[in-house]
């Protein structure tokens, strides 16, 4: 756990130092972010990452770009946990819709299975927080972080990181690794600068505030 702690927080502190980087508000970036946000980047088309129903949905099978070097059954994405139409967060409603073997149960980390499926609760780890909470809502990140990614305050509780990018590395170790370790570049993949610009971009779009891209 405290090697997860370290590498973290050197991760964040690179990125809030010298990974802030500056929004391009085309609405190609923002597709691009939207494709990775739900694992369908690999199939390169603008309109592959769509919303249908209150689900991201790819035109084919989806990859999870972030994944380490070790095999691994978590093939989650991050619209697994923060879906349209209800906030850009995960419910217990939406939980009791999803298949057994839904990535969002993937076993091999550290969550608390019956407490996932009776009340949509995830397990969160970053510096001073280890706790069972729900995942936070995304829609007002557009009136939280300026076009450097930095923020008022991340997490339910505005307990976590200020910089948007750091928060993406941070969740993506949390729920995208391949074993509990945790160890950036081989149980997950830090996501490149443009990575992080183009989710950095969607996250805080009208795609994601407003919910009305359908």
């Amino acid at each position: 756990m405290k090697k997860y702690f370290l590498t973290v927080a050197v991760l964040c502190s690179m990125v809030v130092v010298g990974c802030s980087i500056f929004h391009d508000k085309t609405s190609d970036l923002e597709r691009e972010g939207q494709r990775l946000f739900a694992s369908c980047d690999h199939l390169g088309v603008d309109d592959v990452a769509t919303i249908r129903a209150g689900e991201f949905v790819c035109k084919g099978a989806r990859i999870n770009p972030f994944h380490g070097s070790k095999p691994s059954a978590n093939n989650r994405s991050c619209g697994d946990c923060h879906q349209p139409g209800i906030n850009f967060s995960l419910t217990p409603t939406r939980v009791a819709k999803l298949a057994a073997d839904h990535p969002v149960f993937f076993d091999g980390l550290d969550e608390d299975l019956d407490r996932l499926k009776a009340d949509a609760l995830v397990h969160v780890l970053a510096p001073g927080v280890d706790e069972f909470r729900q995942s936070p809502k995304l829609i007002h990140l557009r009136d939280l972080c300026d076009a450097y990614g930095n923020c008022d305050g991340l997490g339910l509780g505005g307990d976590r990181v200020e910089n948007l990018n750091a928060f993406i590395i941070q969740a993506i170790g949390n729920h995208m690794s391949a074993t509990t370790a945790r160890v950036a570049g081989v149980d997950f993949r830090v996501p490149n600068a443009q990575e992080l610009k183009a989710i950095n971009a969607y996250m805080r779009s009208r795609l994601v505030a407003d919910q009305d891209e359908r």
